[in-house]
């Protein structure tokens, strides 16, 4: 039983230094956008799953890759927010409440933008 802890807790770890790994990546031009998979190309590699513990570690994967995703510093995602409250507390004032909400929104329009390209492409893909 601690074995399998331990080797959880390793595996986690080395995913989600894989994560941001490949997010560098994203950002550096290694990875292209295109390689990127959405809801539509992650529900296709889970019908792909054999078995019930396949079936679970892709959950653990998906869920995951989420979180770390969600803590990156993006407008609109967590990360975005700790960001803006970093600036906050190194300003010692708080951000403009529009300034905030704009910095908001044109981050949320990138993800958006973002998930329909992505998505489009799952679709490529897959037909």
């Amino acid at each position: 039983m601690i074995n399998h802890l331990i080797y959880g807790g390793i595996e986690t770890k080395t995913f989600a230094f894989s994560i941001l790994d490949n997010v560098k990546k994203l950002f550096t031009g290694k990875v292209g956008v295109d390689q990127m998979m959405g809801p539509v190309g992650i529900s296709e590699v889970v019908a792909k799953t054999n078995g019930f513990q396949e079936f679970i570690y892709m959950l653990a994967l998906i869920s995951l890759s989420l979180g770390v995703t969600n803590l990156l510093p993006i407008p609109a995602l967590d990360g975005g927010k700790i960001l803006i409250l970093i600036i906050e507390a190194i300003r010692r004032k708080p951000l403009n409440e529009q300034t905030e909400i704009k910095i908001q929104l044109i981050g949320f329009s990138i993800l958006i933008a973002l998930s329909i390209y992505v998505t489009y492409n799952d679709f490529l893909r897959i037909f």
